[in-house]
């Protein structure tokens, strides 16, 4: 498998997240009314360190064998990982293929599908920020047009007969305009514009100065909201909303990684717990096959049928619990392909992942208030609520600018001018002689107001409801780091009081060792409590890898519940602004 190193890692998260950037700075600080240390009182700093060093009073009475003792217990080399694991699903002999934990998270780091599917979601948001901001990018008008015309008119008779104007109008006309407009933050638009025409008449007996006529004008419009929709904090709402969506987004891409990368670590986990209790098994069923083959010869003379006929049913009981538990390794080597997703370790592959290093118990060293503070700044669940906050109160202030009467604003100014081409006119307009002024106001307000008002409750209310709903967060985040922190101290005492079952039940096979040596014949009686012995042993050490396995599980867990998985597995985690589509 390719090696790769913690910055190759972060670079990976960083390319992944691209272009997303919280809203929001420090939220522990913006929101520390909701979680300062007041949440905590009564909540005592007393640091925890596991696993524990003190040993039982049963191992103290059996220390001088202590070595003895490991000897005749099962799987009793935590690095060794070797075990027969049946037939895969091409009915041949299964066949195992190494992999460390590091690599397993790492590979579920790069291909795992609901990270990839994550991943594409602040990117989707980071352009839906990039078109918000859009709306106030400058907009280029143009238009042309062209009009001939050739129209019948009374003609005008002057008191002496003749005709004062023509019996027709005949025009031609050409038109071209441009402009180009902006919204402002402030909520009005300002437009910037220019008007060219050319006008050819020709209508018999009358002459025209200038034909053609070049006509132009420059027009500077604006339309201001002075009440309603005024200001940047209606203006580019928009945008902050979708800039909290981005950041919400971010925040779902690391949930997302940590969920993934704890499920990693908790099935590779499992898997070791299954290779381990396989291990015990197959050495329970071969202690029992001994105990089988002494009492078949003895059939000849002190061995009854039913005692036999026990003895190989437990045997056969304990082949079939060999074959159940080769599935279950089988099938916790599965799991871990499927949130890996690698070609390396495909699904499809019968090969079953088998651990590499020694199965003990990991330090910790945390206090439960220590790990509540930790929660409420690093947990991406908190932080998208505290941005949902935010977020209600922009719509909060949207609605509340939009109970104001609607008092609009607008103003223009126009120059004319007009000349035999187009030089010619744009002098005029710049001599500014031909100046036109138009200013306004538009106002409106509906009576009663009651539709504007109750959106503005309604905004309130859904600003308290996200303030309900981050607290409650807070506490589903304690739930979680002491369901999981206490799941680490139980399983901590539990690892310690099977560690002294199992040495109790192995000093148990001991001294039955030592009385069938002394022994001048083996009664089927005592062979049948060997049998029962031996069974005692590999529950007591298949209880000792299930605590520790499920402590090691909760410290996974503690992590998770924290929002600090990624950082106790050096992986760094940014989020940065960037145009990249």
């Amino acid at each position: 498998m390719p090696k790769f190193t913690i910055h190759r890692l972060a670079l990976l998260l960083l390319l992944a997240v691209e272009g997303c950037a919280s809203p929001l700075g420090d939220l522990g600080k913006e929101y520390g009314g909701f979680t300062d240390e007041n949440l905590l009182v009564g909540v005592n700093d007393v640091e925890l360190q596991f696993p524990t060093q003190t040993t039982s009073p049963v191992e103290v009475v059996l220390q001088v064998r202590s070595e003895e003792l490991l000897k005749i217990t099962p799987a009793n080399n935590p690095a060794d990982w070797g075990a027969a694991i049946g037939i895969n699903l091409q009915l041949s002999d299964a066949t195992a293929t190494a992999l460390a934990m590091n690599d397993a998270i790492e590979y579920t780091i790069q291909n795992n599908l609901d990270v990839k599917i994550a991943t594409f979601q602040p990117t989707i948001a980071g352009n839906t920020v990039l078109a918000n901001e859009a709306a106030f990018d400058v907009v280029l008008g143009a238009g042309v047009s062209t009009k001939k015309s050739r129209i019948p008119q009374q003609q005008i008779v002057s008191p002496l007969g003749g005709a004062l104007n023509s019996s027709e109008s005949a025009v031609d006309i050409f038109d071209i305009d441009a402009s180009l407009s902006k919204k402002l933050y402030g909520g009005g638009t300002v437009t910037l514009s220019t008007d060219i025409t050319k006008t050819s008449s020709d209508s018999s007996g009358f002459n025209f100065t200038p034909d053609p006529a070049w006509q132009t004008v420059g027009t500077l419009n604006l339309t201001q909201p002075l009440l309603r929709n005024f200001g940047e904090a209606v203006t580019r709402a928009q945008i902050r909303l979708s800039e909290i969506v981005q950041g919400q987004a971010a925040e779902d891409v690391k949930d997302t990684l940590q969920t993934a990368v704890t499920a990693s670590q908790q099935a590779y986990i499992d898997l070791e717990l299954q290779w381990k209790i396989l291990q015990v098994k197959q050495w329970l069923l071969e202690q029992g096959e001994a105990v089988v083959e002494i009492l078949n010869l003895r059939r000849e003379y002190d061995t009854v049928e039913s005692d036999y006929a026990q003895a190989v049913a437990t045997v056969q009981q304990r082949r079939a619990e060999l074959i159940s538990q080769q599935a279950a390794v089988q099938g916790a080597s599965d799991t871990l392909k499927k949130l890996m997703n690698t070609t390396d370790y495909p699904l499809e592959s019968e090969d079953v992942i088998q651990p590499t290093g020694a199965m003990q118990a990991l330090p910790v060293s945390i206090s439960l208030r220590q790990a509540i503070m930790t929660a409420m700044e690093h947990r991406p669940e908190l932080r998208k609520l505290a941005m949902s906050i935010d977020s209600e109160y922009i719509n909060m202030e949207v609605a509340n600018n939009a109970m104001l009467p609607q008092l609009d604003l607008q103003a223009q100014m126009s120059f004319y001018g007009l000349g035999n081409n187009t030089n010619e006119g744009y002098q005029e307009v710049f001599s500014a002689d031909f100046i036109n002024y138009l200013a306004g106001l538009t106002f409106q307000v509906p009576l009663g107001n009651r539709g504007a008002e109750a959106k503005y409750k309604s905004a309130r209310l859904q600003r308290m409801s996200a303030i309900s709903s981050y607290k409650r967060g807070i506490q589903e985040a304690i739930l979680d780091v002491k369901t999981s922190l206490r799941s680490i101290v139980t399983n901590a005492e539990l690892m310690r009081a099977n560690r002294a079952f199992r040495i109790a039940q192995a000093e148990n096979l001991r001294a039955l060792g030592v009385e069938e040596e002394t022994m001048s014949g083996l009664t089927p009686t005592f062979l049948n409590l060997k049998l029962q012995t031996q069974k005692g042993l590999a529950s007591a050490r298949i209880s000792e890898f299930t605590s520790i396995a499920n402590y090691n599980k909760a410290i996974a867990s503690l992590y998770k519940a924290m929002g600090t998985t990624l950082e106790m597995q050096q992986i760094s985690f940014s989020n940065t602004n960037s145009s990249q589509q």
